[in-house]
């Protein structure tokens, strides 16, 4: 306390300087008299004593390491950090022995407490919320001392061997858990969409057939209705005679080529007595096809 005084506080007869953020307790005949604050104060010489010096800028206070059992009975090794402020330097300085020493022990069994209503489980899922309810159970009792809780950190927390490798080994099957969930959710997921793939295909394929389909037979109407118009002339009655014997010499021809078996009448082949027959056949068709259709 005696170097923290000469490095904090200034004395120069009847002046002390007190640095800023720093409260210096003034003993009058070894009794309190009054709080010297920062800057320049008087003092009556041999009279007047610096007892004590408060630090009031925030400070962090190491909570060692120690033991806790859990609501589930596993031991487990806590450290943390505790952050507090002096915001009464009367207080600290009068209402506790050992200020440290005496929020260091009341942070830990704070912890010990909190720890004993939690599984194991959740201490490690709600750290946060742990630290939270620390800091409120110190802040209750340390207010008597001046002192203001600011907020508690827990560094780490080390389970016992066993449980950590049972940890490790659940941690892994989670996430290959996990990892074949996704997986097989992208499997279904490509299934589904090779179904609609297809079956967008299948659809468009069916509405192109049958618009080819249509419009084949539109053509083959349009051809037949122009064939049906130009028979009647003489010119096409020729051209239609032309046409049908060299479709019928083509049919002959294909059907003598190598390797077909082609059975003919015994009787000549009448080419001009056929072709008169079919030209006729195909006549008749289209005036029977003329006739069925209404007249304007």
């Amino acid at each position: 306390m005696a170097e923290k005084v000469k490095t904090v506080v200034k004395l120069l007869g009847t002046f002390v300087f007190v640095r800023q953020n720093y409260a210096a307790m003034l003993h009058r005949f070894r009794k309190y008299q009054r709080v010297l604050k920062p800057g320049i104060n008087l003092k009556i010489p041999f009279i007047d004593q610096i007892a004590f010096v408060q630090d009031l800028r925030e400070r962090a206070i190491e909570i060692s390491s120690q033991a806790a059992i859990t609501k589930d009975n596993v031991t487990l090794q806590i450290d943390a950090v505790l952050f507090i402020q002096i915001v009464d330097p009367y207080k600290a300085s009068y209402g506790v022995e050992s200020l440290e020493d005496a929020i260091t022990n009341l942070a830990q069994t704070t912890m010990r407490s909190e720890i004993g209503k939690l599984t194991l489980d959740k201490t490690f899922e709600e750290r946060e919320s742990l630290n939270h309810y620390i800091v409120n159970a110190i802040s209750s009792e340390v207010e008597a001392w001046g002192v203001k809780c600011l907020r508690y950190e827990i560094r780490d927390i080390e389970p016992p061997f066993n449980i950590k490798k049972a940890m490790i080994l659940q941690a892994e099957a989670e996430r290959k858990k996990r990892a074949d969930i996704l997986t097989s959710e992208g499997e279904r997921q490509a299934a589904i969409n090779i179904a609609d793939g297809e079956r967008i295909a299948k659809t468009l394929r069916a509405e192109g057939e049958a618009d080819a389909t249509i419009k084949v037979s539109q053509a083959s109407a349009d051809a037949l209705k122009s064939i049906g118009n130009e028979v009647n002339s003489s010119y096409g009655q020729l051209a239609g005679s032309y046409l049908t014997a060299n479709g019928y010499i083509e049919a002959y021809e294909r059907l003598g080529t190598k390797g077909n078996s082609l059975l003919v009448d015994t009787s000549p082949i009448e080419v001009a007595k056929n072709i008169s027959e079919a030209f006729d056949m195909l006549k008749k068709s289209i005036d029977t096809s003329s006739s069925t259709q209404p007249k304007p």
